[in-house]
């Protein structure tokens, strides 16, 4: 998080015309790729007129950021996820009004009304006081005779030009765009995700606005790895190795840690760490070349990244499901990946794909690269079984629950009966709940599991079995950077793949689910994942940090 400046004295923005509102956000188009998820109806025109009255007030109205800790305005999230799961226009409404605007920042013009443009484009990168300068010039962009979202993306998220510029005049800070892109838990990607799989210009504007006021502080990684030497250069292929075999390498790497790194500890790991990182990511070797290539590595990022956050935060079944809500993100912006590749060269796919992974990876090892104990986890019963009394989280709804009737297929008490599909209620208690990550997480899950449910316990071995072998890269620590003591690195143990199967993403999203409370069947909402809670840690950590240097 970075602490920002705001200007002394901001002057709210012009408003947009109705004209340019409504060519910023029409009505939102079909899924652009197969493998984009698909929507549940709605009730009528009704939910689309909420969406799209308060999209565009969203737009108007608000900073992208709600604080000066650069905490993300999620409203947009929140109303498209919910409306794509089939919410109804008086929800929609009620999830704006009622969750996002009682703390959002105004939206003001750049302090001295600077016009961004092509010309001064590089001088305010990374500087949040310019986000509406820089939504202003991406309307332009994205609003111009014969743009597409295609072009758009390729020239400013993935171009040398717009990266690595060795033609840059001196004293110009490169614009590493793509770095930007999977910056802060790879909001801009899903913000703009959000764009490419709805076709909404101004979604689209929005994540690319958001992108360029981000910081690049990932350089030691993502530029270097993507964009290195000739800007323009190709990586060097090699034998492919899985996306969870690298997992598995990073587990018994006994230079990593075991605890969850603060605040201040992201930047010196990026010194010391930064190019074994980098070395376990190149071992992924993404290289895209067709629409199967492309198959078969999203397949490999949704695994890695559903174990990350879904497996990692699992402690056994007694114990409080820790929902970690940094490698959440690594599964929310996964699903957009489909959507924004729809549009993208295969070689800007491999570089977005790679961006990405490298981006989850680095953010599973800040949460402390927790074990992932397959064995034990799919031991336990899958809802609507019910679990044992000593399980934290009962595999059952609260509450009173159906009774159907006794000619009912298998019977009236047959929990098959009386919840027939578990992501039915699941997803309606979604649609609900306030808070606005849990409808993007189980969506996400959702269609993970439409698409690799099948998925049966020993796949993951086999596909493995024919990797190349891999050890931990040599690389060394450079010094300067994060100091561990002794007993906070450790190897852990490699994960029993013959366990994995596609019962995951509903195992995950239960967890989830019951972590965040089923707020439709009278449970109150946990608290888990609202922004107050760690706005007062942000707040905590600033006051101690005035002591230490007071």
């Amino acid at each position: 998080m970075v602490n920002t400046i705001p200007p002394a004295n901001p002057i709210p923005v012009s408003p947009s015309s109705a004209e340019v509102l409504a060519r910023l956000f029409p009505t939102p188009a079909p899924p652009p790729s197969v493998l984009a998820p698909a929507r549940l109806p709605n009730a009528g025109p009704g939910p689309t007129a909420a969406l799209l009255k308060t999209l565009k007030d969203n737009h108007e109205r608000s900073h992208v950021f709600f604080n000066y800790y650069s905490f993300h305005n999620h409203a947009a999230h929140h109303l498209l996820a919910i409306w794509a799961l089939g919410a109804s226009g008086p929800l929609i409404t009620a999830a704006y009004e009622d969750t996002h605007l009682d703390h959002m920042r105004d939206a003001f013009q750049a302090p001295g009304r600077v016009v961004i443009s092509d010309d001064n484009f590089h001088d305010y990168l990374g500087d949040e006081n310019y986000y509406n300068a820089y939504l202003d010039y991406y309307h332009k962009v994205v609003l111009a005779p014969g743009a597409t979202i295609s072009s758009t993306l390729e020239k400013y998220i993935f171009s040398s030009e717009y990266n690595i510029n060795d033609s840059l005049a001196s004293g110009k800070q490169q614009p590493e765009m793509l770095n930007r892109f999977v910056e802060i838990l790879i909001h801009p990607l899903i913000h703009t995700g959000y764009g490419a799989e709805f076709g909404l210009p101004g979604m689209l504007a929005e994540g690319l606005a958001q992108a360029s006021v981000h910081p690049a502080r990932a350089t030691v990684l993502v530029s270097r790895l993507l964009f290195p030497g000739n800007p323009d250069s190709q990586y060097r292929p090699k034998s492919h190795v899985h996306a969870v075999s690298i997992l598995s390498q990073m587990l018994v790497d006994s230079r990593f840690w075991t605890r969850i790194l603060e605040k201040h500890e992201f930047e010196a790991m990026l010194v010391s760490h930064g190019e074994l990182i980098n070395s376990y990511a190149e071992m992924w070797t993404c290289e895209i070349n067709s629409q199967e290539d492309f198959n078969r590595h999203l397949e490999e990022l949704v695994w890695a990244s559903t174990l990350m956050y879904g497996v990692g935060s699992w402690d056994g079944e007694d114990k409080e499901y820790r929902a970690d809500f940094f490698t959440m993100h690594i599964v929310t912006s996964c699903l957009f990946l489909p959507s924004l590749c729809a549009h993208l060269s295969y070689r800007s796919q491999s570089l977005l794909l790679r961006a990405h992974f490298l981006a989850g990876i680095t953010w599973w090892l800040v949460r402390g690269r927790p074990a992932l104990p397959l064995r034990k986890f799919f031991a336990a019963p899958l809802a609507p079984l019910p679990s044992p009394a000593h399980f934290k989280y009962p595999t059952t709804f609260p509450g009173v629950l159906p009774q159907p009737a006794a000619c009912t297929l298998l019977g009236g008490d047959s929990p098959h009966a009386v919840t027939p599909n578990v992501w039915y209620p699941l997803l309606q208690n979604t649609i609900v709940h306030p808070n606005e990550h849990l409808c993007k997480c189980q969506r996400a899950l959702a269609h993970f599991a439409i698409l690799y449910g099948h998925r049966e316990a020993g796949f993951m071995s086999e596909a493995l079995s024919s990797n190349p072998a891999i050890s931990c890269p040599d690389t060394p620590l450079l010094p300067g950077g994060l100091e561990l003591a002794e007993d906070e690195c450790k190897a852990l143990e490699a994960p029993e793949w013959e366990f994995l199967d596609g019962s995951i993403f509903l195992r995950v999203a239960w967890l989830t689910g019951a972590a965040l409370g089923w707020v439709r069947d009278g449970e109150p909402n946990t608290g888990v994942w609202d922004y107050q809670e760690f706005e007062r840690v942000a707040l905590e950590r600033d006051e101690l940090e005035a002591k230490i240097n007071a």
